[in-house]
């Protein structure tokens, strides 16, 4: 079965029996980044009822982890990562922010909201096929960014990561079956010019 994941965030929102249920989803290559997304999502939304959440990675769908974050048991973080899983997503993480309207919804009616907002927004978003990527990091000077990043979107690759300093390093990812036209180039690269790089190997 093929999976999917998403070409860009999105959201998408909705009124439901006065309480406002906001989706909002991101495409992610780790827990980590997961973690980090939720951090600030807190933070920014630290005024909303809840925030709940569910997420999931792997070319297999192998890491699955969800929160009611303060919802009755079972009633928001199952129900997100259900929509998740019945979409064929994986590489996702939703979070749905609820602001209560002063009507309550019952476990049932609260299932059936936080699912079906994830549902409508996955409905509404670009989704692209999962695949293996292969990950490189590349220490280049400005002047060669430019050129390397339209190699890399020829690719169907992207950048993962960047920190620029005295030169750029970019963490870039492509598809592993088109890895080896990337390292020829940076290959070719690093022997005419001061560009370095380090292949890190398969990633999902």
């Amino acid at each position: 079965m093929a999976f999917f994941t998403l070409e860009n965030p999105k959201n998408w929102q909705q009124k439901i029996r006065r309480s406002s249920f906001i989706c909002f989803l991101f495409p992610i290559s780790s827990a980590e980044e997961a973690r980090e997304l939720l951090a600030a999502h807190a933070k920014e939304y630290a005024n909303a009822t809840h925030n709940c959440f569910a997420y999931i990675l792997g070319l297999e769908r192998e890491t699955q982890y969800w929160s009611d974050a303060g919802e009755p048991r079972g009633s928001a973080g199952k129900p997100i990562l259900n929509a998740l899983l019945r979409a064929n997503m994986t590489n996702t993480l939703a979070i749905v922010t609820r602001y209560y309207g002063g009507v309550k919804l019952g476990i049932p009616g609260l299932i059936e909201a936080y699912g079906n907002t994830v549902e409508q927004a996955l409905e509404d978003a670009k989704k692209l096929p999962v695949t293996a990527q292969t990950e490189f990091v590349v220490q280049a000077s400005y002047a060669a960014v430019d050129q390397l990043g339209g190699l890399v979107k020829s690719l169907e690759g992207r950048v993962v990561g960047e920190n620029w300093g005295e030169e750029a390093e970019l963490t870039l990812a492509v598809p592993t079956e088109k890895a080896p036209e990337l390292r020829d180039y940076l290959d070719g690269q690093a022997a005419q010019s001061r560009l370095k790089y380090t292949e890190k190997g398969e990633r999902e």
